[in-house]
């Protein structure tokens, strides 16, 4: 096992590089010039050259590579063209918060989806998978910013019940990252953001769940257990349920990955300080330091998830070994 996570480390080394080489081209393939962010044509030409030499912008695109990849590897990312501010410490805040979202909205999505899945399984063709399925359905359909219009519209513009939007109230920002947790206005605020999420991407887990219950419940180790006379909740839980899981943890790093990187449209709608909106902003002003940083944040979120969902294979199915030239 320790071979395959060294061979593991070195592949997610190479894609890490092959990421960060393909998003300083892309960056600077889009037109329009950084520097009319910061440096304006009035200034002074002797100006002008020492603030573009303190962005690193005077180098060669050659040069300005090989600085941007040490620069990786340090963790000194540079500084934002438009704010100035360190890049590491604008992601550190967006990042974050980006971070709650998500995990709340995909613990609702995968506690949720898991368990209505097993129950609509167990209870094939009923009432309940009907039900089930059929507003799975709706909801995977749905756009999210239809459905979070819809839970504003009803739930914070007509009933009150939950602010419009923002993590604090303005003019209260918690200090840190424990001040915000034990705040009961944050928690209040994180609903409606978090009821979207999961409402948009609980139809997969529950589908798959489902689905893959389906074929266990049919396998000859069911059959033996019910044979054996052990309760119907044992079977469903600690036998058909656990194998089941399979299908859902395959797909769930590449879920959630999508869902930290993909919720422009939720974190815009509730006002929501997260990466999402950081991705469109830095791109839109051509802030490559920023854009560039927020985009790898990212990807390495991804492929460190589909590594720990490899792993995670050989505990759910003890049948799966973990080799050297990968899972068998």
């Amino acid at each position: 096992m320790l071979d395959y996570i060294i061979r593991r480390f070195v592949y997610t080394l190479i894609t890490i590089v092959a990421v960060a080489t393909i998003l300083f081209i892309l960056f600077r393939m889009l037109p329009g010039e950084p520097t009319m962010q910061v440096i304006s044509p009035a200034m002074d030409p002797a100006v002008q050259e020492r603030m573009k030499k303190a962005f690193g912008l005077n180098e060669p695109i050659w040069k300005q590579y090989f600085i941007y990849m040490k620069n990786l590897i340090t963790l000194e990312w540079g500084r934002s063209f438009v704010s100035a501010q360190e890049v590491t410490s604008i992601l550190s805040y967006r990042f974050w918060n980006t971070i709650l979202l998500m995990a709340a909205g995909m613990c609702m999505t995968l506690v949720l989806g898991i368990g209505m899945g097993i129950i609509m399984a167990w209870r094939r063709n009923g009432a309940v998978d009907l039900i089930g399925t059929v507003v799975g359905l709706i909801f995977q359909a749905a756009p999210p910013f239809i459905t979070g219009l819809l839970l504003l519209m009803i739930l914070s513009y007509n009933m009150g019940f939950f602010p419009t939007g923002g993590m604090y109230a303005p003019g209260n920002r918690p200090d840190g990252l424990f001040d915000l947790l034990t705040t009961a206005d944050f928690w209040h605020r994180l609903v409606l953001p978090t009821l979207t999420v999961g409402m948009y991407y609980i139809s997969t887990p529950m589908l798959i769940m489902r689905d893959s219950m389906l074929e266990v419940l049919g396998s000859d180790y069911i059959e033996l257990a019910r044979a054996k006379g052990l309760k119907s909740r044992v079977i469903m839980i600690r036998h058909a349920a656990r194998n089941a899981l399979l299908g859902v943890v395959t797909i769930a790093g590449i879920m959630i990955g999508f869902a930290v990187g993909g919720q422009v449209v939720v974190e815009s709608l509730f006002s929501w300080p997260g990466m999402g909106q950081l991705m469109v902003e830095s791109a839109a002003q051509h802030d490559y330091p920023v854009a560039q940083g927020t985009f790898l944040m990212l990807a390495i979120l991804v492929i460190s998830l589909n590594f720990l969902t490899d792993v995670l294979y050989s505990y759910l199915d003890p049948r799966i070994k973990i080799t050297a030239k990968g899972l068998s």
